[in-house]
């Protein structure tokens, strides 16, 4: 038995069937789309918060070595060449960071972590303050920046 063919059938998809392969497609990474950013924001916050953890132990450890706190972040990483001699004899770094390190780390937005000593008698609960502006960078709401004390 024979069986005839029509030359003009083709295997493939018609124009319509690619079209609504695609608005459904689209439909698709357009739910998604937020989910993605929101979890990819939440994961840069975390970040920020982990990195400054980590800075954070470099100063305790630096106040535990040598009685005061640093008076700039770099100091945990490069040994201080001028200023109180004590200091510069007993600094054994980097604290908080590996060796070979040269720079703290920027924040997951690429900016410098804010770090300030607070005066003594100042009324702050903490003796330094140390934080990310996050997301929206130096010009962004107190309530939105991330705090390593919270």
């Amino acid at each position: 038995m024979a069986i005839a063919l029509n030359k003009n059938n083709r295997a493939g998809f018609t124009m319509i069937e690619l079209m609504l392969t695609i608005m459904i497609l689209g439909g698709l990474m357009a739910m998604l789309l937020p989910a993605i950013n929101s979890a990819l924001k939440k994961a840069k916050k975390g970040t920020a918060k982990t990195t400054m953890m980590t800075i954070k132990n470099g100063i305790m450890q630096y106040q535990a070595e040598l009685g005061k706190y640093p008076p700039k972040l770099k100091d945990l990483l490069v040994r201080p060449k001028t200023g109180d001699e004590k200091v510069t004899k007993k600094w054994d770094g980097p604290y908080g960071f590996g060796e070979g390190t040269e720079d703290v780390p920027e924040d997951p937005w690429g900016e410098k972590f804010v770090y300030k000593l607070n005066p003594a008698g100042s009324g702050s609960k903490h003796p330094y303050e140390l934080y990310s502006y996050g997301p929206d960078g130096k010009g962004s709401p107190k309530e939105e920046h991330i705090d390593v004390w919270d």
